[in-house]
């Protein structure tokens, strides 16, 4: 499988290095902006970087479904399927890929954001006064109710649902080139299938928190957040399992 995983990443090696440009560009006029004191440069570099943050790491997280439609559309589809490996080694060398993708493009920007912290500290020489700077952002947290295991589970939502509508844009994609093979109308079909797995997925968790809601206070339960990560690992398996028992009896060769 490790083959398979350098393979899916090298197709997204362009959007890797048009990030790690673009992260270049924004330190360096920030760093001018620091150095020069150009306050305008400074500001408009670092927001620009902010701001790009979400999209950035939005699309990176569905890329890897526009590359597997790609896949399906194209002759590379006879390729992608006659690799000596199973349909499951595929599919998780995507599924793995992409985790892997998100990981390597987090990683890039928090580089950049320590980068630009050091460059900071460095032109105003106050490095106590950084630190008095973080301690009370850690006390406004505390004072807003925000602790950390509040943003660890955060960030754990943040993984598992992503990870579902990956697994759900895995589906779609492969439903529609089952039932549409080389249609024009094929992504179209997706997207519209997308939207009505998440539905359905989104539907059965609604009814799952009801029929436990009526059991138990599960305001007050500690068992909430466990609930919600069981619920979507195995929605996310169901959902894999499914995408690769349709992937070996309609598209391997």
């Amino acid at each position: 499988m490790g083959k398979l995983i350098k393979y899916e990443l090298k197709k997204q090696r362009t959007t890797r290095m048009v990030i790690l440009v673009g992260l270049a560009a924004g330190l360096i006029a920030y760093t001018a902006g620091i150095l020069f004191d150009l306050e305008n440069v400074m500001l408009i570099s670092l927001g620009l970087i902010a701001i790009m943050a979400w999209p950035v790491l939005f699309y990176v997280g569905i890329e890897s479904i526009f590359i597997f439609n790609q896949d399906l559309r194209t002759k590379q589809s006879y390729m992608l399927w006659m690799v000596p490996k199973s349909i499951w080694e595929i599919l998780g060398a995507k599924f793995i890929s992409a985790i892997l993708q998100i990981l390597i493009v987090f990683v890039m920007y928090a580089a950049a954001a320590t980068v630009a912290g050091f460059v900071t500290i460095v032109r105003f020489s106050d490095f106590q006064t950084v630190l008095e700077s973080f301690g009370e952002l850690s006390v406004m947290f505390r004072e807003s109710g925000i602790s950390l295991p509040d943003m660890i589970w955060f960030l754990v939502y943040v993984f598992l649902l992503w990870t579902i509508a990956v697994m759900i844009g895995f589906l779609a994609v492969i439903l529609s080139r089952t039932v549409l093979l080389r249609s024009r109308f094929a992504g179209f079909f997706a997207a519209v299938l997308f939207v009505l797995i998440n539905m359905a997925v989104g539907g059965l968790y609604s009814m799952m928190m009801y029929i436990l809601s009526g059991v138990v206070d599960m305001s007050a339960s500690p068992l909430w957040n466990m609930l919600d990560v069981v619920f979507y690992l195995l929605a996310s398996a169901a959902l894999f399992g499914i995408s690769g028992w349709i992937a070996q009896r309609k598209l391997s060769v």
